[in-house]
Formats: C-alpha cells, sequence, structure tokens
C-alpha cells in the first residue's frame, strides 16, 4: 500500500499554487512590482473619496483604456495577507465607499491560479461577527459588494522605470494653545521625531509653564533608496499668559485620565475611537459614538486629576471632520465635579446649546469656556452629553458624537480670583483666619502659605482682610 501511495504521489505531485502576481514588500522601498488591474476588459483605476473626507478611502472605477494612474501593487506576505497599493492615490484600497475605513480589502487566488478575487472581512456593526464581503463590477452598477463572487479580476505586470525619489526635507511646526504647544513634523516618506534627543511621537504635546521653555527638536524622514534626510532646529515654547517668574500665581500642570465611560448602543470601535482618545493631548485622534438606536441617549465619561484644583476654564477640541458633519458637535452637556471619589457630584457646568455657548464646526479647533461661581478644589470630574446637534453619520439614520480633545485650565495658586483662601485648601474657613493672624503677629510670613490674603490689595496682611477673610465664612460678604 505504501508503494502505491508512493508511486501515486510521484505520478501526480502536489503542485504548490502561484500568485497571480509578485508581492511587493513595502510600496516605499524598491523593488515595486505595478500592475494593472482589470476585471473583464475593463481596466481599474482609483480616486480619492471626492468629499474629501478620508484620504486613505479609495474610490474605485473602470475604463477600457490605462494610464500610469491605473497602476497597483501587491504589498504583504503569505503571512500577513496581502494589500492593494495605488500608484497614483498613494493610498490602500479600502473596503469602499461608505463601508468604512478600517476593513482593508485582500486578495482570493481563484482556483485556476491566474484569477482572483477582492475581498474585506468586514465587522458588523455592535457585534463581533466577520463576513466576507466581495469586490464585484458590472455594465450596468459599477463597483459594488456582495457576499458572493460576481466577478473575478486579473493583472498584467507593468514595467515601469522606477526613479529615485529623495525626499524633500521635512518640516518642523509649532502650534501654541491656551496651556500646551504641540510639536510636529511633516514630510515624504517616514518621519521621526525627536525633541531633547529623545524619540517621541509625531505630534507631541507639552504643558506650558510660567516661564519661556527652549527645546531642541530634531526630525528626520526616511527617503526611498536613500539615507536620512535630517532638519534640527529650535524652538521656544511661549510661557503661560498672565503670569511670569518669580512671585505670583504659579500655574497648576493638569493631567486627566479617564476611568469609566456610558455609551449605550454604541458601535463605534473603542480601540481606535475610544473615550481615552479625548484625554491623550492627540489633537489627531477623538472620542467618537455611533448612536444606531434612532433616538440620542445621554452618554457620559468619569475622568480624574493628577491633583485637586478650582476650574477657571474647559477646552473642547472638535474632531478632524467637523467642518462637514456639523451634526456631531454636543448640544447640550453638563460637567459635575467633587472633591473626594465617595462624594456626591456637584454640577459645575450646565450648557443648553452650544451653538449659543460659541461651540463652532471648525475641524480641529479649540472652543473654550468659563467655569463660572466656582472656588472649590476638585479632583473628579464627569463630562455628559445629554444631546446633539443632529444625525450626521455614513448612515443618515445614526446619531453620532465626536470630541478630539478636553482639557481643563486651572485657576493658578495664589490667584487673586480666590482671595482668602490662605493656606490652598480649597476652601476659606478658619484655619485662613488663624494664618492671617499668624502673619500679622509676624509668627509666619505671607511666603510661607500658597494662597492669597491680601483682601483689599495694600501689599500686606493686616487687620482688614481677617475681617474679610471672616465675613465670607460668615456669608457676610
Amino acid at each position: 500500500m505504501k508503494k502505491l501511495l508512493s508511486l501515486l504521489a510521484l505520478l501526480f505531485p502536489v503542485v504548490a499554487q502561484a500568485l497571480p502576481f509578485v508581492p511587493t514588500t513595502s510600496p516605499n522601498t524598491l523593488p515595486i512590482h505595478w500592475y494593472y488591474l482589470k476585471t473583464g476588459n475593463k481596466y481599474v483605476y482609483a480616486s480619492p473619496d471626492p468629499t474629501g473626507m478620508a484620504d486613505s478611502d479609495i474610490y474605485v472605477s473602470s475604463s477600457t483604456t490605462n494610464s500610469d494612474s491605473y497602476l497597483w501593487c501587491f504589498v504583504g506576505n503569505s503571512t500577513s495577507g496581502y494589500r492593494i497599493y495605488n500608484r497614483a492615490t498613494q493610498s490602500y484600497l479600502y473596503a469602499g465607499p461608505f463601508m468604512g475605513e478600517f476593513d482593508p480589502f485582500d486578495y482570493f487566488e481563484a482556483g485556476s491560479g491566474n484569477n482572483f478575487y477582492i475581498y474585506c472581512n468586514f465587522t458588523v456593526f455592535g457585534t463581533s461577527n466577520v463576513i466576507k464581503n466581495y469586490l464585484c463590477y458590472s455594465n450596468s452598477n459599477g463597483f459594488y459588494t456582495t457576499m458572493g463572487k460576481d466577478s473575478y479580476f486579473t493583472v498584467t505586470e507593468a514595467f515601469v522605470e522606477q526613479p529615485v525619489v529623495v525626499t524633500a526635507d521635512p518640516v518642523i511646526s509649532l502650534d501654541t494653545y491656551e496651556t500646551y504647544c504641540v510639536v510636529s513634523a511633516t514630510g515624504d516618506g517616514t518621519v521621526k521625531l525627536y525633541v531633547n534627543g529623545s524619540n517621541v511621537e509625531n505630534p507631541y504635546s507639552i504643558l506650558r509653564t510660567d516661564e519661556d521653555q527652549v527645546i531642541n527638536v530634531t526630525a528626520t524622514a526616511q527617503e526611498q533608496g536613500k539615507e536620512m534626510s535630517t532638519v534640527t532646529t529650535q524652538l521656544t515654547i511661549p510661557k503661560l499668559e498672565n503670569t511670569g517668574p518669580g512671585p505670583g500665581p504659579d500655574p497648576v500642570e493638569l493631567t486627566l485620565t479617564p476611568t469609566e465611560a456610558y455609551t449605550p448602543h454604541n458601535d463605534a470601535d473603542q480601540s481606535i475611537e475610544g473615550y481615552d482618545k479625548m484625554f491623550d493631548k492627540n489633537r489627531n485622534t477623538k472620542w467618537c459614538v455611533v448612536n444606531t438606536s434612532g433616538a440620542w441617549e445621554t452618554i457620559w465619561v468619569d475622568f480624574k486629576s493628577n491633583v485637586a484644583f478650582i476650574p477657571d476654564k474647559y477646552i473642547f477640541t472638535t474632531g478632524n471632520d467637523t467642518y462637514y458633519f456639523t451634526g456631531r458637535n454636543p448640544k447640550k452637556w453638563k460637567i459635575y465635579a467633587k472633591a473626594k471619589v465617595n462624594d456626591q457630584w456637584t454640577t459645575i457646568v450646565e450648557v443648553n446649546d452650544g451653538d449659543v455657548a460659541g461651540l463652532g464646526t471648525n475641524s480641529t479647533t479649540d472652543y473654550s469656556f468659563n467655569v463660572n461661581g466656582v472656588n472649590t478644589k476638585y479632583q473628579y470630574f464627569r463630562f455628559e452629553v445629554s444631546e446633539i446637534r443632529g444625525k450626521d453619520g455614513w448612515n443618515p439614520n445614526n446619531y453620532v458624537f465626536q470630541l478630539a480633545e478636553f482639557q481643563f485650565v486651572a485657576i493658578a495658586q495664589g490667584s487673586s480670583e480666590f482671595k482668602g483662601d490662605l493656606d490652598g485648601s480649597g476652601i476659606i474657613d478658619v484655619e485662613d483666619v488663624n494664618a492671617a493672624i499668624n502673619i500679622i503677629l509676624k509668627l509666619n510670613t505671607q511666603a510661607d502659605y500658597p494662597g492669597n490674603g491680601d483682601m483689599d490689595d495694600n501689599g500686606m496682611i493686616d487687620v482688614e482682610d481677617v475681617n474679610s477673610i471672616i465675613n465670607i465664612i460668615l456669608k457676610l460678604d
């Protein structure tokens, strides 16, 4: 029997099926094998999303003629699969128009070894179910996707002379915002950013303090077939407004950390656009919530600060496509706060119309709002959205909320906006009276206390200041 099997193996060897193309390691690494892609007698070409919304999305079309703009390569390997890259748009073939940008197409080779089908593994919203959608074409319907193999594709290799592409020097930029600055670098190829010698993510956020900060920034860009292109410069991070070195208010550096969120009927991919993205100090990410229930339901996120502080302002940074999807902005929101984790929530902000409050619809833009009437230090917060501007998703029946960043601005320690809290406890009480008396009796000095007790701004702590503090405690002022 074994001899028979051996003989059959010799007569009918198992032939490994060859790919109908030669894979390319990377679209930025030579050699690149370019192909004309065809379905039937039509050549397939690509154009970016005509709305300009998603740079990575490719809209596929076909024609009986071809040109250099129709060139494709197959990037990957047998383990990870192959993604289809277009030379003209310099982007990958994604899951087609209106199907989401996170489901790349792969290929499926047919039995003949010459033809293949293009498909994506598509995750059904709100579930973990994965289905296979094939990219198909017909003269009447153009390109469409189905779960069946309606049409196949073939390739013809194009012998393209590959020019040596020299990457332009990277460009370093500094964007200044109210409490922090963002250093970033742009350029062709792969750009890396180094701040003071350390490799950092691009962009890189730096908190502003009460003094200017000088930093050394280096950006390097990988050139195709060449060595690295490097640019080095010095940048000055400007100090916070209304503060200065030496005596005076000290800025409070805040780090906000999300702890929990409530998002009913949320179909967004939390690993990509989860609530943590609203606190990552990266303006290019965002928290996005998709509601498919047909009626918006209140969402919220809890977060805490690294220190207790008195909120002075809060800042929203809008999402990257808010200009196009204006309905995704919040309309009604509240901010709750508490000093200790087991305390009851106190409402410190309530907005019933974001448009009236001044929340605009420009993309990736900071909008600042005051927190009025708060003189208590808080460390725990909840941001709640009970209504958004309107339905504005890729499905017209869905509600979608998004914000890129949320940040607080604290009242600086010693600020005149919170006079009377000499010991910096966050409340005005008898301890502040004792502190003022100790200064008057010269048992301590003003420099021994973090707060401001000079109630009448005469440059000293005296009996009049003690009386003013007592009146606040007794609610006479």
